[in-house]
Order: structure tokens, then sequence, then C-alpha cells
């Protein structure tokens, strides 16, 4: 009897950066700012050309104690750091905790849109608050983020000194892995993340695409192979078979 494998249903996302969620006055309700930065028009003037915009707001009954922790998560306008930004919510963060969401804008590109990224740098932060609210309503929350640019590797390692997190999230796209990698069992890693991991003081959890890891989950129960040995160990009549239940 032959098996059917169904996939399940992907179901719609929203972008983290979409300006239509920051304009959402739902999504602040229960809310506060803290604090703001902007030093963007500035970046033109200074020697290094580095600047920031920092947004901050924190649930409100929010208090920070001592068992306040902080989770970061290096993200940029790909569907991977949805994922990590997710898998953050819903498998590390609990009461109380501080979530920093960081996008460095490469120094190197000739021009840097200030207005676009102060709406991104919104759009994130209610992304996120959102995102608090759908796993957990009653969760109070920090959540800082922290656009800047500069150069990407160094920015978020100075970061991670400055902020203390428990740890560095990054997503990653889930490349093709070769029949070496298999056999040695390795993830492959841009070059950011590879030196995220050598060189961050805290450790860094690398976020697989959930829709990749069931595409593969489902290509191994598809495979003839792996039906022709589940068939085999299943003989009652093999000596090392193991009884029904």
């Amino acid at each position: 009897m032959s098996s059917a494998l169904s996939r399940p249903a992907r179901r719609s996302r929203m972008s983290l950066f979409a300006s239509e969620r920051s304009h959402n006055d739902e999504v602040w309700k229960g809310y506060e700012r803290i604090v703001g930065f902007d030093t963007l028009p500035d970046a033109e003037d200074s020697v290094s050309g580095n600047a920031s915009y920092t947004l901050q707001v924190k649930a409100k009954g929010y208090a920070r104690t001592k068992h306040t922790r902080t989770f970061m998560c290096a993200v940029d306008a790909t569907e991977s750091s949805e994922r990590a930004l997710e898998w953050i919510m819903h498998n590390l963060v609990d009461d109380g905790d501080e979530i920093v969401a960081v996008r460095v804008l490469d120094w190197e590109q000739d021009y840097v849109d200030q207005e676009k990224a102060r709406i991104g740098a919104r759009s994130l932060l209610s992304s996120i608050v959102e995102l608090n609210k759908a796993s957990d309503a009653d969760r109070k929350i920090s959540v800082t983020v922290e656009f800047l640019t500069g150069p990407i590797k160094s920015t978020i390692l100075e970061l991670v000194r400055m902020y203390r997190p428990q740890s560095l999230t990054i997503g990653t796209r889930g490349k093709q892995v070769s029949a070496l990698q298999k056999m040695l069992g390795s993830t492959p890693l841009g070059n950011l993340s590879k030196s995220l991991i050598w060189q961050s003081p805290v450790p860094v959890i690398i976020v697989r695409p959930e829709d990749r890891i069931q595409k593969h989950l489902f290509k191994r129960l598809a495979d003839p192979r792996r039906q022709e040995y589940m068939q085999l160990v299943q003989n009652d009549k093999l000596p090392l078979s193991r009884p029904h239940d």
C-alpha cells in the first residue's frame, strides 16, 4: 500500500518591515515608549560615517529584575530573519525579558535612505510587539530596535559587548548541503554567520528555515530505501525485531 505524504499548507506572512504594521494603533495598546535616539542626520559629518536609529518600548507594568534576560537577534530584510525572531519569541522569551533586534546597513553603500530606515525600524518594532502578543498576550517584555550604519560584523559584535545578551540569534537561508557536509554533520553557513560564531563572546543560535527542514524531512520519508528498511525491521520473523505491543 503506497502512502501519500501531504505537505502542510504554508501560512501567509507579512514582512517584518511592512509599513502597514507601525500605523496600526491596536499594536501599541498596552505598551509605552521608553527612549529613542536618531543620529542618522549626523552620519555624513562623522569621520567613520557610522550612525544609528534606536527605538525602545516596554509593556505597561514591565519591570527589570535580577532575573531579566536579554536576547539579541540580528535581522535583515529576509524571511530567515522572520523565522529567527519567531523562534526566539516561542522558545526563549519569558515574562520580564528583553529583546534587542539589530539591523546593520552596510556602510559601503553609496547612499542610505534615512527615512526608509526609520520606517523599517518602526515596522520591525511593531512586528516584535505583535509576535509577543500572539505568543503570550500577558507576557510583559521590553523591546529595543537598533538600525545602524557601519561594517556589519564589527557593529554586531560591538552591540553584543554593549548589551551583554544571553545569546545572539541569526537566521540562515538553508543552503544546499554537500555530500561531505552531510558526512561531517555540518550546516552550511555564510561567512558572516561563521565569523559571529567564532568571535562572539556569547552563544550564537542559528535558526534554519522551517520550510526547508520540512522539505528535507518529507524527502527522507519518501526515500524508497528508507521505506524498505522500515518494512524490514518491522518483520516479526527477524531475530532482532522488537515484538509488537
